[in-house]
């Protein structure tokens, strides 16, 4: 959801309104449009400039974006590597201090509960970014010696991303960052601000995430910006990043699927029960082991087993064009493609409804429209074409529209390289 600049500042004054983050004295000083997205209970920058550009720092250079109000949630006591294993579909066990991994978790019928990333910062502490399960782990810690607590307001979270975001990052500490492998955890000082920096990212680059302390963001995002001048550092907002995830594949919490326990809302998306998945139908099949004993397992093995059509996590191709008449001609909103669509989209072959489709969205990279489709496996081959019933943000339908299945994901993934 985009804001008008001028309505979140009168909003300021309601203390419930949406409020900058420990990097936002800094950022809005380079906004040069009006455009902010509401995020949870923040704003961060939607778009400073303009979304082909940001996106092309995050591919060929190197950007710096705001990513703080994703909900974060520290897990800590001698029971806290239990309850994570408990929870999550792949073997806690092999993490280790000073690593991080990827995971979804998931309730007793195997449907996602949420997903994000597990950081083990001490043998006994870990923290969690993503889906906003504080309830759900609470309510599977009896018994545990484990203390859970939200920690969205501890940290600021910078994340640079690019294939110059190690220059960057060597320039502004003077340590050599080469030797940090993919989902490994560093130290650093940062504008005089000790910060833990992850090697990670939503992009799908070469990148870096720094959890920043709160009353360090500014002193630390300025920093980072005058030293990545010289690699042509960009700032870049909310909607290129949006564009860069769905271009490298990843799934987003209420743009492509709902939690099947909503703790709390964080986003303004209808909760649907067609919108529920298991990590096979989104493509995380490699992230669960069977072997393991986590909650979901059951049903999961049963699923995995059973003979009964599934649904594919595919990606989808349209006519830009097509889509951009059909906007201009039959919507008043005239939406299409303005941003990234957050919803869902009924898809049909031969008049017969398939599945669904997710993140639409303009690739500026490859110049094409794109989205991810949800369909049986019998449709789920490269080639293969779909109708999808096109809506616009008011969820008025506007007309069918072709679309053709592609591979996952539409462009290389590099994040774990080098």
């Amino acid at each position: 959801m985009m804001l008008n600049i001028a309505e979140t500042t009168e909003a300021r004054a309601d203390e419930t309104a949406a409020r900058g983050t420990p990097f936002h004295a800094a950022t809005s000083g380079e906004m040069r449009t009006p455009w902010w997205f509401a995020w949870d209970k923040y704003i961060v920058p939607d778009v400073y400039t303009s979304m082909p550009r940001e996106l092309a720092a995050i591919r060929n250079a190197v950007a710096m974006i705001d990513m703080s109000p994703i909900a974060k949630m520290e897990v800590r006591g001698p029971d806290a590597h239990e309850l994570i294993d408990r929870l999550m579909t792949r073997d806690m066990r092999r993490l280790e201090v000073n690593q991080v991994m990827y995971t979804p978790w998931c309730n007793h019928d195997g449907l996602i509960v949420g997903d994000g990333l597990v950081f083990r910062l001490e043998a006994d502490r870990f923290m969690i970014s993503g889906g906003s399960s504080h309830a759900w782990f609470a309510s599977h810690a009896d018994g545990l010696q484990v203390e859970i607590r939200s920690a969205s307001d501890d940290y600021g979270i910078l994340s640079l991303q690019g294939p110059k975001s190690f220059d960057l990052l060597g320039a502004a500490t003077g340590q050599d960052w080469s030797g940090l492998k993919f989902s490994q955890i560093g130290r650093a000082k940062v504008a005089g601000v000790d910060v833990f920096v992850a090697r990670q990212g939503f992009t799908g680059e070469r990148g870096f995430e720094l959890w920043v302390p709160k009353n360090g963001g500014v002193a630390v995002w300025r920093h980072l910006q005058a030293a990545g001048q010289i690699f042509g550092v960009v700032c870049a907002g909310e909607y290129a990043v949006e564009v860069a995830r769905i271009e490298a594949g990843l799934i987003l919490i209420s743009s492509d699927y709902d939690a099947a326990d909503v703790d709390l809302a964080t986003a303004r998306v209808d909760a649907a029960n067609d919108r529920h998945i298991t990590p096979f139908e989104a493509g995380l099949g490699r992230l669960v082991n069977l072997d393991s004993d986590f909650v979901g397992r059951d049903a999961l093995k049963a699923a995995k087993a059973s003979d009964e059509p599934r649904r594919c996590f595919v990606g989808l191709r349209y006519d830009a064009v097509e889509l951009l008449r059909i906007a201009a001609e039959k919507s008043a909103c005239g939406t299409a493609l303005s941003r990234v669509f957050w919803g869902s989209m009924r898809a049909f072959k031969d008049g017969e409804l398939v599945g669904r489709a997710s993140s639409l969205a303009y690739s500026a990279t490859q110049r094409q429209a794109i989205s991810f489709g949800f369909v049986p496996e019998r449709l789920s081959s490269a080639g293969s074409t779909i109708e999808v019933e096109l809506t616009d943000d008011e969820g008025a339908v506007l007309d069918m529209v072709k679309a053709t299945i592609v591979p996952l994901p539409f462009v290389e993934i590099k994040r774990s390289k080098g």
